[in-house]
This record gives structure tokens, C-alpha cells and sequence, in this order.
């Protein structure tokens, strides 16, 4: 259970943050400006944390103006008051003196359908502005992608106290 509630928390918490991450610029800044990118972005692994999938990508003034208006007609921003109510509901419910397993399925409930509903919403605008693209800057976004994906696989089989890969850098 406790696995579970983990890996609601975390979910949630990663959907909201990345829901945030458009409101980033999504031009690519040249190397030399590094560190004035870096200024306002976490710093995760020796590189800036950004979910933002158009990152990177060298995007015309019309992309970007339609991309923006995508975002915002996608939907409400996630209610994070709403979200932390349910995460406080789902931590009553653990830490209770009994354990009632439909209560705690309820709320489980209720927190991965607001978190779909989420994704739902995410999805669609991005498959609006990913076909925005130009067929060059779909293939460096799918590049990316996997870039991406690679580099999670190999943060996800990092063992704590071992040396990093040569390549994780």
C-alpha cells in the first residue's frame, strides 16, 4: 500500500509540474548563454529539470503564438488547493487507527481520475502543437524523445553509490 500511495504522490505531483512547464520559452538557447538558461530552472543531475517536450526545438514566432493559445485553451491549470485535499483525504485515511479499505479505494479513485483526466487534456493539446511542427522539427522531436527516455532509463538503473555511467553526464 504504501508503494501505491507513493506512486500516486509522485505521479501527481510530476503532472503538475509538467503542466507548468509550457510556460517556459520553447526556443532553443544557444550554448554560450548556458548559465543565463539555467537562472530560474531546477537543477536536476547537472542539467536544468524541464518536461517541457518542445524544448529544444527552434520554433517560428506563428508556432509559438499557436502554441501558446493551445495551452490555453487546453483547460484550467491543475488546482493544486483540490489536489493537496485529496492527498491530505488519502494520508487521513493511512493514518488512521483502522484501515477501511473502500474509503482508501474511494480516494484512490478520485485521485487517478483527476490525474487522467489531467493527462487527457495534456495529450490532446500536445498532439495539437506537435502537429504544428514541420517534418525537420518532428524528427528532432522524436530525437529528443528518445534522448530523453534514454537518459531516464539510465537515472532509473543508477544504483545509490555507485559512479555514474560516463554518458549520464
Amino acid at each position: 500500500m504504501r508503494k501505491l500511495t507513493a506512486m500516486i504522490v509522485a505521479s501527481t505531483l510530476a503532472l503538475s509540474s509538467a503542466s507548468f512547464a509550457f510556460a517556459a520559452e520553447t526556443t532553443a538557447t544557444p550554448a554560450t548563454d548556458a548559465p543565463a538558461a539555467m537562472q530560474g530552472k531546477m537543477m536536476h543531475h547537472k542539467g536544468p529539470h524541464n518536461m517541457n517536450p518542445f524544448a529544444g526545438l527552434t520554433l517560428t514566432e506563428q508556432q509559438k503564438t499557436q502554441m501558446k493559445e493551445i495551452m490555453k485553451d487546453s483547460g484550467a491549470r491543475p488546482d493544486r488547493a483540490a489536489m493537496k485535499a485529496q492527498m491530505d483525504q488519502m494520508h487521513s485515511l493511512v493514518a488512521s487507527d483502522s484501515f477501511d479499505e473502500a474509503k482508501v479505494k474511494s480516494q484512490i479513485d478520485t485521485i487517478t481520475k483527476a490525474q487522467s483526466d489531467r493527462m487527457l487534456d495534456r495529450a490532446r493539446a500536445e498532439n495539437k502543437m506537435y502537429n504544428l511542427l514541420t517534418p525537420e522539427q518532428k524528427k528532432q522531436f522524436n530525437e529528443n524523445y528518445q534522448k530523453r527516455a534514454d537518459k531516464m532509463e539510465q537515472m532509473r538503473d543508477h544504483k545509490p553509490g555507485q559512479p555514474k555511467p560516463a554518458d549520464a553526464e
